[in-house]
């Protein structure tokens, strides 16, 4: 059960990067890629933000909008880096 925060968070973090490989390989327009990016960066995140600057003066607040910013953070570095990969394979082809 101790391994089960990481195992998740290892998750999101793949999944955000086999979606960027998968959305740059879409047809679409660059803005309704980045629409796209942000639907599916955004929610997790916003999880814990959300609840963090409701309460804002409560004991935990401040830890839960640093773990949803850093979490915001960290997906769309993977997003991005699923992206690159992509763009770097079809540019080698």
């Amino acid at each position: 059960m101790k391994g089960l925060p990481l195992l998740l968070l290892a998750l999101y973090l793949l999944a955000m990067m086999g979606a960027g490989w998968r959305l740059f390989t879409m047809p679409w327009s660059r803005g309704v890629k980045l629409a796209a990016a942000a639907a599916l960066v955004c929610p997790a995140p916003l999880l814990l933000i959300l609840p963090g600057i409701m309460q804002r003066g409560e004991g935990f607040a401040d830890i839960l909008v640093t773990l949803g910013a850093t979490l915001l953070a960290c997906g769309a570095l993977c997003f991005g880096s699923g992206m690159g990969l992509a763009w770097y394979r079809a540019r080698r082809r």
